[in-house]
């Protein structure tokens, strides 16, 4: 464990499909494709949405798992 950028941690979830299906009813309001919401995603760990650029104690490298939208 240590910090880096949670884009870079494997509890850090920004794919638009498990963002809406982890959210209910986000689809009601808009989109998680939405260019608003950027690279921003969830901490499966802390359950907290996050920017890709937060950091936090519990950061564990994601490997070769490729993120983006």
């Amino acid at each position: 464990m240590g910090t880096a950028p949670c884009f870079h941690c494997r509890h850090f979830v920004n794919d638009p499909k498990r963002i809406e299906s982890s959210i209910p009813g986000l689809n009601t309001l808009s989109s998680a494709y939405a260019s608003v919401r950027g690279e921003a995603g969830l901490c499966s760990r802390l359950d907290l949405f996050l920017s890709p650029g937060a950091d936090c104690r519990y950061f564990e490298q994601d490997g070769a798992e490729q993120k983006g939208t």
